[in-house]
């Protein structure tokens, strides 16, 4: 859809875009061929999306063979994607945020498949990956920044870098997206951002521990990020110098400082001196 035929359905249906939504529609043929592509749709496929709003992507997933399966806030468009796409899709009216995923997805292999509204970025992701079923495959788009922050470039980690760490074998930019590529355009840049989730077994065969674990401890530790990382964990100086020493990390070290590998054996040495 270009931007004078969304403007034209939006009228259509009594409005516009609701920044409060973050809706912002993609017009982009690259950019939805690279998100469809990276998704590697097969036929039969399960895909869970969320803000589908006008369907551009819905239609190029079910295009492919795929059924989807949808979580659309915005009653308005409920619908009319009921009306534009009555086969191989399921929409669900409610906001995402607070709905329990599993009831969707169930027991079966799926994908999520989404261009997630900037505010949710992070919970998205960690209802996705942190289900009680995951996905086998996870393609969004979503802020470039954020995309950066999770690829911890820069090599500072953040709660949302080690969610992702934990939960995936591999995580890739694909793709940076202008502004341009959407109506109305946001005022950053987005990215597609692939991840290839481990499913919980697999978690643990990696980690050696449930890595919801580590990211109660690394909670704790990014509580105030500017402060070290003793302070946060509340250890006293004698005891973390030992710590810090026998795991090898710098004593005056704050939450980012630390690799994914430093906060299992962090968690492991924490929970060892509790018993």
């Amino acid at each position: 859809m270009n931007p004078t035929e969304i403007k034209q359905v939006l009228s259509e249906l009594g409005g516009t875009a609701n920044k409060g939504l973050g809706q912002h529609f993609l017009i982009d043929k690259m950019t939805l061929s690279t998100i469809v592509d990276e998704a590697e749709i097969e036929a039969g496929d399960r895909v869970l999306e969320v803000g589908p709003g006008l369907g551009v992507l819905t239609g190029a997933l079910i295009e492919k063979g795929a059924t989807v399966e949808a979580i659309e806030r915005d009653r308005r468009f409920v619908g009319y994607l009921g009306n534009k796409l009555p086969k191989h899709l399921k929409v669900t009216q409610a906001d995402a945020a607070k709905f329990d995923w599993d009831t969707i997805v169930g027991k079966g292999k799926w994908k999520f498949v989404s261009n997630l509204p900037y505010s949710m970025t992070s919970l998205a992701l960690r209802k996705a990956l942190y289900g009680k079923n995951p996905p086998t495959n996870l393609v969004v788009l979503i802020q470039r920044e954020v995309a950066e922050r999770i690829l911890a470039r820069d090599q500072k980690h953040s709660l949302v870098s080690l969610m992702v760490a934990f939960a995936s074998h591999e995580t890739q930019l694909v793709r940076r997206v202008a502004a341009g590529a959407f109506f109305p355009p946001p005022k950053v840049e987005s990215a597609v951002l692939r991840v290839s989730p481990m499913s919980h077994k697999e978690r643990l065969a990696v980690w050696g521990i449930d890595t919801e674990k580590v990211m109660a401890v690394a909670k704790l530790g990014f509580a105030h990020p500017r402060k070290f990382l003793s302070s946060n964990l509340g250890q006293k100086a004698d005891t973390w110098l030992i710590t810090a020493t026998t795991l090898g990390l710098n004593p005056k070290a704050r939450a980012e400082d630390l690799r994914p590998e430093d906060w299992v054996r962090l968690t492991l040495s924490l929970s060892l001196g509790q018993k």
